[in-house]
């Protein structure tokens, strides 16, 4: 029984190390942060692998419901209640909230930006990877399909005024980060992701993240997702396993990726959210989770992090003092 645990602590400390200087050096983030986040980043990826250490930190108990004023960009303006902090709390994922129409036409038209696109392949042109203002959403779909290209991300600049930093930053979504993070600093971060229903390979598959895993980037953290495409089970749709962002089964302590029959046969019950564009909900991604790898339809979609400190991992990122 020692020497068990002594070896899965050995490989706890190994996969910190290893996952520390990946990350910063993916990331770029001595340059971003100064040299004290290779010692931050490592005491994250070390000792909140450990569930109950991050259980530790509990959510607020008061929210704020006024803050719901300024929520005209959901039909349902109700988001932010002790019952919404409280089921992701509980079950590690909220309901889910629809942005109106003319909002999400808007949020399309400002994601994609040429400077701050990440794919795999390097032989790729990144500017081709772009829309053009011609293009309807299908027929840039269809475009990237003959390329061949399965996945990209693009980091979304925080700092320039639009539609979606009036949401992601609204009093709304932050009273909900301040209630659930219980703190009044934390960092914002924002990605979109564009998946195309193509053959993959395992490899670029893991490469995808389109394993189920779990996240460890900060303290605590959790965060919103919004559909910009219509998603359906053929449409790559996020999947949650409810409960694991508070206890995971032993197998699952390491923070490494896990194949679908053994997550299935050990959790038979996943959330798996579907909706159409304009679809917003939270996540504790600490929970074990994974986007759905697309079978015949292509998915855009924001995927939005609040953590509890200052870890920025893009210059497009925010810090936030709340008073």
């Amino acid at each position: 029984m020692l020497l068990k645990k002594n070896i899965f602590l050995l490989k706890i400390t190994l996969d910190a190390i290893r996952d520390t200087f990946k990350i910063i050096k993916h990331f770029n983030l001595i340059k971003l942060n100064g040299p004290s986040i290779i010692v931050k980043l490592f005491f994250i990826r070390y000792f909140f692998s450990f569930n109950y250490l991050r259980n530790f930190f509990k959510i607020s108990k008061i929210v704020k419901n006024n803050a719901n004023k300024d929520c005209n960009f959901l039909n349902d303006k109700h988001i932010i209640n002790n019952e919404a902090v409280k089921d992701v709390d509980k079950f590690g994922y909220s309901k889910m909230f629809q942005i109106k129409e003319d909002q999400v036409d808007e949020i399309k038209k400002y994601v994609f930006d040429r400077n701050n696109i990440n794919i795999k392949e390097n032989n790729i042109n990144k500017n081709d990877l772009l829309k053009k203002n011609h293009e309807d959403l299908n027929i840039y779909f269809k475009r990237l399909k003959e390329q061949n290209i399965s996945r990209f991300t693009g980091s979304v600049d925080l700092n320039k005024e639009s539609v979606l930093r009036n949401i992601l930053f609204s009093d709304t979504i932050m009273e909900f980060a301040r209630a659930y993070l219980n703190c009044n600093n934390f960092s914002v971060n924002a990605t979109f992701f564009v998946s195309n229903p193509l053959q993959i390979t395992e490899q670029e598959k893991y490469r995808n993240a389109q394993y189920f895993h779990w996240d460890n980037d900060f303290r605590k953290f959790f965060k919103v997702y919004i559909y910009l495409t219509d998603v359906d089970s053929d449409s790559g749709p996020h999947i949650y396993i409810p409960g694991t962002h508070k206890n995971k089964l032993p197998e699952y302590k390491l923070c490494r990726l896990y194949p679908d029959s053994k997550v299935y046969a050990d959790y038979p019950n996943p959330k798996v959210f579907t909706g159409k564009a304009g679809s917003l909900f939270m996540v504790d991604s600490y929970g074990l989770h994974k986007g759905e790898t697309p079978k015949s339809k292509s998915r855009l979609m924001l995927n939005v992090h609040y953590g509890t400190g200052k870890i920025l991992y893009t210059e497009n990122d925010e810090y936030v003092k709340l008073r």
